[in-house]
């Protein structure tokens, strides 16, 4: 799905024979030094890359799933989010390159681009920039080191009719694309039970074909309601246009390094109206500990010193300059911290939802504040995980 939605353009090149699934998949792939001579990408995967691009160090973070990627990397700052481009083969590939601050300033500017090609255990290719001016190599192989986990991507999708009896009908689908740890020793095992309890199976006992059949039982009763509560109350005009409903929800990984796991939980619903609507919860996952984190896990700082930064940093992001109010970008002439925090090696970042603090054509609203900006009040068991001095 991916979808950072505002962010990302349409994949345009999806595999015809990974669609109209209505089943639980999932695929694992080897990372071990036999997968050299596997020149072929699995049909879906979740892996961790290291290397460099134009030189510099990166982590990467990469999904496959139903022919579509997403991903994103990191090297010094905030997060560059990657989204299909081409596919080329089975070995091949172009990613597009994009961030929130650039598609904040231009949703139609021409996005760097990274040709990929597998090499059987990690990726050589080139970037580029929009302007096709300026080229980079890129080098990335895939690594697990320790406080890094493995995972499965998979998804488990179901539809219903609104009218069984009409072939052409008006329809609800629901979908979660899903993250499996591949472990199974004590980490890996509360890791799934976190990532169940993320995508909202309740107990943990549960296999998630079971857990994903229920909910989606659950939303296909409340939609056949509406259905009947519109024919009683008499059909509008373009009644069957916004009666196609749709409930997506998909689990990425921002974060893997340092017993920590960080997921974006991206949750995209359309139920009648001029547009759906969508949202990121970010959950930051202490393996190490066995713990959900809250902000006071990574920071220990007052709410109006964290403000201070919060506004001086979205005035650097967004381009707000100091005569300019706040307002300029958001409702308010002041940025408040919120629980949906995450983080990277780097910096914490913040995440506001559409209509939390702007409008939702402006999309997701992200601030970053780097480390370098925090260290008087980084919790030192944390920094010391991070390797922050």
């Amino acid at each position: 799905m991916r979808k950072y939605i505002h962010l990302t353009l349409l994949s345009f090149l999806i595999l015809a024979s990974c669609t109209n699934s209505k089943n639980n998949q999932s695929t694992e792939e080897t990372s071990d030094s036999t997968s050299a001579t596997l020149t072929e990408l699995p049909a879906n995967f979740y892996k961790r890359l290291e290397g460099t691009i134009a030189g510099k160090a990166v982590v990467m973070n990469l999904q496959k799933l139903e022919g579509e990627y997403d991903g994103n990397y990191h090297y010094d700052g905030p997060w560059l989010n990657l989204s299909t481009d081409t596919l080329v083969g089975k070995d091949s590939l172009v990613l597009f390159e994009n961030s929130f601050y650039d598609y904040y300033f231009d949703q139609d500017a021409k996005q760097n681009h990274l040709a990929l090609k597998w090499t059987g255990n990690g990726f050589k290719g080139t970037w580029s920039d929009g302007k096709g001016t300026k080229n980079f190599p890129i080098q990335l192989t895939e690594k697990y080191p320790e406080g890094s986990y493995q995972f499965i991507t998979g998804v488990y999708t179901d539809s219903v009719k609104a009218f069984a009896e009409r072939e052409k009908s008006p329809q609800a689908t629901i979908s979660f694309e899903y993250l499996q740890a591949k472990s199974t020793d004590d980490a890996g095992n509360w890791l799934n039970g976190q990532l169940k309890s993320i995508s909202g199976i309740k107990s943990g006992n549960v296999n998630r074909e079971a857990g994903f059949k229920k909910m989606a039982s659950t939303y296909f009763a409340d939609y056949k309601q509406q259905i009947s509560k519109q024919q009683k109350d008499g059909p509008d005009r373009g009644f069957e246009a916004w009666m196609n409903y749709t409930d997506d929800s998909q689990q990425s990984i921002v974060y893997n390094e340092n017993g920590f796991v960080v997921v974006d939980y991206l949750t995209d619903a359309y139920t009648g109206g001029a547009h759906g609507n969508y949202a990121s919860t970010m959950f930051c996952l202490d393996v190490k500990n066995k713990k959900q984190m809250v902000l006071n896990d990574v920071v220990k700082i007052d709410s109006n010193s964290l403000q201070k930064l919060l506004e001086q940093n979205l005035r650097k992001q967004y381009n707000i300059k100091p005569q300019d109010q706040l307002n300029k970008v958001l409702f308010d002439n002041f940025l408040k911290p919120n629980n949906n925090f995450y983080f990277n090696r780097n910096g914490l970042a913040f995440m506001y939802n559409p209509y939390e603090v702007a409008s939702y054509a402006q999309g997701q609203i992200v601030v970053f504040i780097p480390f370098s900006e925090l260290k008087a009040y980084l919790i030192p068991a944390f920094a010391e995980r991070l390797g922050i001095k």
